[in-house]
């Protein structure tokens, strides 16, 4: 479903700019003229994908007196709109070329799974992936949930399901979960289902989970969003089911200059070590080398 929103989106864009490209040749400009404007027109659509959610959480951090140093916005903003021109309009399009190897990586330590969130699907891990397997990191195994706009709730069988086939197919009795976004979410709901699945989890890293909502959610689409607003009762009850169930060990990763959870402190857990880091978005963590590189050293904590 997903794949096929992105790949609407290219062909109607690039019908886009056939049109304009006709007109202004009928109006009498030159390639050298059009080649150009065409490109602006690229460039602009690309700032959207990133620029009204930044202004947005930049309006409420103006509101709350959260300010962070320009400096750090404004290059979080230029790396958060090369991160998601890549996974929009490439890696998660071309997921099943990009990503149909798995496991890749080593076979012999803790098997990794790698969670999206919302509107994503597994290849927006495409880069990460490949820092984690240069690093000797593995078996990795990657997952695409469904439905896009659907509960939470619905995704959390297909994660078992996922989980017991690796752990099957390795060996292993638990698997490290690296999950960005509302994949945290999923995966502490998955912890909750059942209390024996619970130990299947030997460690979780979240990267820029709205463990606590977000206020951004107030302004999309679907029941999961819904789910995802600040003191919304699926996280009430989320907070509810971990009372009484073992908690692997965690670590929050969260970027203060993240525009789609605010306030960013709301991707803090009670239950895990929380890491703010800054200069760098929401999807831009998923595409940072060091950030890449912190996860590294986590995993290999379980592997020693």
């Amino acid at each position: 479903m997903l794949q096929l929103i992105l790949i609407s989106a290219i062909i109607i864009e690039i019908f886009v700019y056939v049109v304009v490209g006709m007109v202004l040749r009928n109006r009498g400009y030159e390639w050298l003229v059009i080649a150009p404007a065409l490109g602006a027109i690229a460039v602009a659509l690309r700032f959207l994908m990133a620029l009204p959610s930044f202004i947005l959480s930049g309006a409420f951090r103006i509101r709350d007196k959260q300010q962070q140093p320009w400096g750090n916005a404004l290059y979080a903003l230029a790396k958060e709109i090369d991160a998601r021109a890549v996974s929009l309009n490439f890696s998660e399009i071309l997921h099943q070329m990009l990503m149909r190897a798995e496991p890749i990586g080593p076979a012999t330590g803790t098997p990794v799974l790698l969670v999206h969130g919302y509107f994503s699907n597994r290849g927006i891990w495409w880069r990460f992936r490949k820092r984690l397997a240069a690093a000797g990191i593995g078996p990795i195994y990657t997952i695409t949930l469904s439905p896009l706009w659907g509960s939470i709730d619905e995704m959390v069988p297909q994660l078992a399901t996922k989980i017991e086939a690796i752990c099957a197919q390795s060996g292993q009795p638990q698997v490290i979960v690296v999950a960005h976004s509302m994949g945290g979410l999923m995966t502490r709901a998955f912890m909750t289902s059942n209390v024996c699945e619970s130990s299947r989890i030997a460690k979780l890293i979240t990267l820029a989970t709205p463990h606590q909502g977000t206020q951004m959610a107030n302004f999309g689409i679907g029941q999961c969003v819904g789910e995802m607003q600040m003191n919304s009762g699926w996280l009430a009850a989320l907070k509810r089911g971990e009372e009484n169930i073992p908690h692997p060990h965690a670590m929050s990763i969260y970027t203060l200059n993240d525009d789609l959870v605010y306030p960013p402190e709301n991707s803090r857990l009670a239950w895990a070590e929380n890491v703010p880091v800054a200069a760098v978005g929401h999807v831009g963590l998923l595409f940072s080398k060091p950030i890449a590189e912190r996860v590294i050293v986590e995993i290999r904590r379980q592997n020693i």
